[in-house]
């Protein structure tokens, strides 16, 4: 029995806003932050980190974060100056940090608020 079957490929889209807030780069992906996508928010914060100062990576906005996301934080941890991350949005995303021992390297706050005053804080 032959089943057919029509793949439907669905470009992946992420778009990142990039702010300056007290003093700090804030940047805020939008979709899926996946191996698809990744290289598209790695290229926006290794722009933040040339520039100098703090980062902040807004995750609040990501749906999905896989892998190829992790490793643009890490990389981007390891490049700025002072770098942190938000994660108050999806469940899966926390999830995501905690499991893969992220949460543990990298400096996670729950609101934006926080990650600005550990990314300025002398």
């Amino acid at each position: 029995m032959n089943i057919p079957f029509s793949a439907v490929s669905v470009p992946a889209e992420l778009t990142v806003t990039t702010t300056d807030h007290e003093g700090a780069r804030v940047l805020t992906p939008v979709g899926d932050l996946d191996a698809a996508t990744a290289h598209v928010f790695a290229e926006a914060l290794a722009d933040a980190a040339q520039l100098g100062g703090p980062v902040v990576a807004d995750l609040s906005r990501v749906e999905f974060l896989g892998c190829a996301g992790i490793r643009a934080l890490f990389t981007a941890h390891d490049r700025a100056a002072s770098f942190t991350v938000v994660c108050d949005g999806a469940r899966s995303v926390r999830r995501c940090l905690d499991v893969t021992g992220a949460s543990d390297t990298l400096a996670v706050h729950t609101t934006l608020a926080e990650a600005l005053a550990a990314a300025v804080a002398p």
